[in-house]
């Protein structure tokens, strides 16, 4: 899919705060690099602000695309990825760089404080197939 050819390109990118390249890019760079990218979105820098605009969804109900968001430092979302499938998301962690984690795992999991679902472009239809 659009998205995991995406994701692959930066797969290993190492992390650092405030980076926004194939040197080094942050969570909410990432996220939003991706989604311009494979849905043609612009979502705002930060995690916490990407968390404002978009629209809550339950964690059962992730589909590829949403985001998910946690608090890793602090009482205020620090921390953004990509919903992919299977309980993984695509993220840029400052331990890891550009990795999948699982939902589930057990520090995910703790500080996991919500999803959202980005507002996609409607594709035009031409009416043949």
């Amino acid at each position: 899919t659009a998205m995991l050819r995406s994701i692959d390109e930066w797969w290993g990118t190492r992390y650092c705060l405030g980076g926004s390249s194939k040197r080094c890019i942050d969570c909410s760079a990432f996220t939003r690099t991706v989604l311009k990218d494979v849905y043609n979105v612009d979502l705002p820098r930060t995690a916490q602000e990407q968390y404002k605009s978009t629209e809550r969804i339950g964690i059962e109900d992730l589909q590829e695309g949403d985001l998910v968001f946690f608090y890793t430092s602090g009482r205020r979302i620090s921390h953004v990825g990509i919903y992919i499938t299977n309980n993984k998301f695509v993220h840029a962690a400052a331990s890891q760089g550009v990795s999948v984690s699982d939902l589930g795992d057990s520090y995910w999991k703790a500080r996991y404080r919500g999803a959202g679902r980005i507002a996609r472009p409607v594709e035009e239809t031409t009416g043949t197939k």
